[in-house]
């Protein structure tokens, strides 16, 4: 909080836009927390292109846990999605932006 108050004014507001974003989707990816399992990481692994699936097996489910791709999979696969949940949270303003960043991004 102190940084961003010490941050040029003109740099202030994209600075905290960026922030709750990102809380937000911290958050989002918190909620997998207590629904990892095996048979999710799996199912996750089946849909991996050949070379990720090899690299993610040798790392394991242990290492799997802290992939926000594992972690959205296993919330997605139980109907708690990312867009519906961030659109939810956050504000018209910060949601119209994250949807321009990732429409940058694809």
């Amino acid at each position: 909080m102190q940084a961003l108050q010490q941050m040029p004014e003109t740099e202030r507001a994209e600075q905290a836009q960026l922030l709750r974003v990102g809380n937000a989707a911290y958050r989002y990816h918190q909620l997998a927390d207590s629904r990892l399992t095996e048979a999710d990481f799996q199912h996750w692994l089946a849909g991996l292109p050949p070379r990720m699936r090899q690299a993610m097996t040798a790392a394991g489910f242990a290492a799997a846990n802290s992939s926000w791709a594992f972690r959205r999979h296993v919330l997605e696969r139980r109907d708690l999605g990312y867009a519906a949940f961030m659109q939810q949270l956050l504000s018209v303003e910060d949601w119209t932006f994250l949807q321009q960043m990732d429409a940058e991004t694809a």
